[in-house]
């Protein structure tokens, strides 16, 4: 069934668009407007991976989802092609702008940059996708708006903490600081499971 929904282009044309556009576009304009500085590579990815996070948190938006309730297709399928038609916009983009950006760093750092900044990414996407998923089990209907400002009220509180920095730049305190960012990320993704399940599923369901 997944594969004849992705054949006869239902995914593309339920998914919201035009959040991905407008992040595809503000990407590109962003990094025309930085062409006549020195690119500051970590500030100028973290940038460009907020964009595409805020871009993908409208993607569990779906205006058939009342229809597809009493659907044999389950609740976490449904939601997981559509997070797939998201990681399949922004996985070419970020990997675009990551060789594009990378040859500026230091040769030494440049590995240990882009996995951090790729953490901080796919931590960011579980957050939102989590926010949205949770919204829906509780009635929204068009979650992709409360997830802007939950990720920008995290990130806040994230660049607010002092004595366990997230936010850092190469240095003693990058690795532990992505340890932090790899324990969000593995919190975000146990509750996005658990708001995909169905509502009325047995515990062993799926």
């Amino acid at each position: 069934m997944a594969t004849e929904v992705l054949r006869s282009g239902h995914l593309a044309r339920s998914l919201r668009l035009a959040p991905f556009a407008a992040g595809a576009v503000a990407v590109v304009l962003y990094l025309a407007a930085r062409l006549d500085g020195g690119p500051d590579v970590i500030g100028d990815l973290r940038v460009l991976g907020l964009l595409l996070a805020l871009s993908s948190g409208y993607v569990l938006d779906d205006d058939a989802a009342v229809t597809l309730q009493a659907s044999p297709y389950c609740l976490a399928r449904r939601l997981g092609l559509r997070l797939a038609g998201a990681v399949a916009v922004v996985a070419p983009l970020w990997t675009a702008v990551l060789a594009y950006l990378l040859p500026s760093a230091p040769a030494g750092e440049r590995w240990a940059l882009g996995l951090g900044l790729t953490t901080e990414l796919v931590a960011a996407l579980a957050l939102v996708w989590a926010v949205a998923a949770g919204a829906r089990r509780h009635g929204f209907e068009h979650p992709g708006i409360i997830t802007t400002p939950a990720l920008l009220a995290s990130l806040f509180v994230a660049a607010s903490i002092g004595r366990a920095p997230m936010l850092v730049g190469p240095g003693p305190e990058w690795t532990p600081a992505h340890l932090r960012w790899s324990i969000v990320l593995a919190g975000a993704t146990c509750v996005l499971l658990a708001a995909m399940r169905d509502p009325a599923a047995r515990r062993s369901d799926w």
